[in-house]
């Protein structure tokens, strides 16, 4: 580093980037990585990683991934608790930072991710949490890019703004996360009753300290669930954590979260009404079925493209079901059979 980018280097706020890990073996090292390339300088970012009981290499590959690079420090902390939030607060106790950045083990943030975050915070006072939108990263084989395009379509995943990148503006949420680390002492951190939503509710709270910004174009790569199964079963978790979510704090659910839950079934309910009206004529159910099929094929060429084939439609399809049926059956089975809340161990 220059002289002059040491004397610049020393006027630039400590940033902490606060990474929770439990068996993230084979996602972890391009996460830090990515950290690793930020336009941000090295030796202003510590990072602390913070995994939860992993009983695979995740301690191991992190520890090696960091060392690879000049940050001002970098520490694996163990935490037996293992439960995400659990992991958050430990991290916490360790960040010097003045900033502090929550990035996830599975996630890829841009080069300019740390910069542009703090320079928001720098600049606006009134902003208490900046972040930006979740892209999902297409994985293995057609169920990989199936479900990568189930989730960045906006139209099956509720128009969140983290979620369709619209314009920088206020929101109720972010993904991940940028913060005033003296901010999330003050709000007591993350609450460890949640297994998942633990960041929509925390940002919550930093609602009342200020405005939660979505700073448009600052895009984070995800690596989601591989399999359509696993997928559904994350999205029926959440489900069932945000009814609880609703009932223990007052909250009452988002126009988005409405229209995922009312569309199914509206739409299921129309459409049984529908077949059992035509089913008397042969021509009207298959011109019904053309139809609903037709409308399905549109909505998921917003994610699939002009090019994709028919498998490849179907695909999708299949994975944005996945999606909306895993959550609108968790919202049921937690309606109908609430359990007590229990302590989980990752909200993905």
């Amino acid at each position: 580093m220059t002289s002059t980018a040491n004397a610049v280097a020393t006027q630039v706020a400590l940033v902490t980037v606060l990474v929770p890990a439990r068996n993230e073996a084979d996602d972890i090292a391009r996460c830090l990585e990515a950290v690793a390339a930020q336009d941000f300088p090295l030796d202003r970012i510590e990072v602390v990683v913070v995994d939860g009981n992993s009983s695979d290499a995740t301690i191991g590959t992190a520890e090696a991934a960091l060392a690879r690079h000049p940050f001002a420090r970098s520490a694996v902390v163990d935490n037996p608790a293992g439960s995400t939030p659990s992991n958050l607060n430990v991290g916490l106790t360790h960040a010097r930072g003045r900033y502090l950045c929550r990035v996830d083990a599975r996630s890829v943030v841009p080069t300019d991710y740390v910069r542009r975050c703090t320079e928001v915070l720098e600049r606006r006072p009134d902003v208490a949490v900046v972040g930006g939108s979740q892209v999902a990263v297409v994985g293995r084989g057609r169920s990989g890019v199936a479900i990568a395009r189930a989730l960045n379509n906006p139209l099956g995943m509720g128009l969140a703004r983290y979620r369709s990148g619209r314009p920088s503006g206020e929101a109720d949420t972010v993904y991940l996360g940028c913060f005033r680390t003296r901010d999330l002492h003050d709000v007591g951190g993350w609450n460890e009753a949640w297994a998942t939503n633990q960041d929509f509710e925390l940002n919550r709270r930093m609602a009342r300290r200020g405005v939660i910004w979505f700073e448009s174009g600052l895009s984070v790569g995800y690596v989601p669930r591989p399999t359509i199964s696993s997928l559904a079963a994350q999205y029926h978790r959440f489900g069932r954590w945000k009814v609880r979510y609703w009932r223990r704090t007052g909250d009452r659910p988002r126009p988005r979260q409405v229209a995922l839950m009312v569309g199914p079934v509206v739409g299921s309910v129309t459409g049984a009404a529908a077949v059992v009206s035509l089913a008397r004529t042969p021509r009207r159910l298959v011109a019904l079925a053309v139809a609903a099929l037709a409308g399905m094929v549109a909505i998921e060429s917003r994610s699939a493209g002009p090019d994709a084939t028919l498998v490849d439609r179907a695909a999708s399809i299949m994975a944005s079901a996945a999606v909306a049926g895993g959550w609108l059956s968790g919202i049921g089975r937690e309606l109908v059979r609430p359990d007590s809340p229990r302590s989980g161990t990752s909200d993905r």
